[in-house]
């Protein structure tokens, strides 16, 4: 949701709140008494689809990342303990260099190939790594792959959620323009009902950056010349 989409969203619970509040004055059935209910929904609705936008399976997969990059480390330190009594062999663990999350797949990937053999998983275990080390590698393998697959899906549903919230505003500025008619005659001689309306139905303007001066920051004061 962009900021002009929330300001108008911030309105639309406000007119919600001044409708609760007088909905006294309204009878049950009336035009007025619809309008309020149908924004009332639309209020909910948006709600719903602003979760959708805010959901957070990028910050999942980090932990599963975390959770990868520390079986890897110890796979590799044993790796090259190993190695001391088999040159060579820790050329087959080597960590990846950098951070990159692509890189730590193929690396997890390639050790899991290597480890697929008993007879290579055993030397791992005389070194105390526990006994489903290798299960536990691949679990974390397929959850990453799992988390990419709903991400894609997320960001299916963002594109609609998006879709739907632009929907859902022009909707909810309709009913207050229907309000806004009836409120106008409801209350013409009422100036503080009009004036908590006008209050509530007001969209905020988007806060404007301070312009900098062409000429840069001005002196703090200027000495007329004499």
């Amino acid at each position: 949701m962009n900021d002009r989409e929330a300001r108008r969203q911030d309105m639309f619970g406000r007119v919600q709140t001044f409708g609760n509040a007088n909905a006294a004055d309204f009878a049950a059935g009336s035009k007025a008494a619809g309008h309020f209910a149908r924004l009332a929904q639309i209020v909910r609705d948006l709600d719903v689809e602003k979760a959708r936008q805010d959901g957070g399976p990028a910050t999942a997969k980090e932990v599963l990342f975390d959770s990868l990059r520390l079986d890897l480390q110890g796979i590799a330190r044993t790796a090259r303990a190993i190695d001391a009594g088999e040159p060579g062999f820790a050329d087959r663990f080597r960590s990846p260099a950098g951070a990159n999350q692509q890189a730590l797949l193929t690396a997890a990937d390639a050790f899991a190939r290597e480890l697929a053999d008993p007879a290579v998983a055993a030397r791992f275990l005389a070194y105390e790594l526990p006994a489903d080390f290798v299960a536990d590698l691949a679990d974390d393998i397929a959850a990453i792959r799992s988390a990419d697959a709903d991400m894609q899906s997320d960001d299916q549903t963002g594109v609609a959620s998006t879709a739907a919230v632009g929907r859902l505003i022009r909707e909810g500025m309709a009913e207050v323009m229907q309000l806004d008619a009836i409120m106008n005659n409801k209350y013409a001689r009422n100036r503080d009902r009009m004036r908590a309306w006008d209050s509530a139905s007001h969209i905020d303007r988007a806060a404007r950056r301070a312009k900098k001066p062409a000429g840069g920051t001005p002196p703090a004061s200027t000495k007329a010349a004499g």
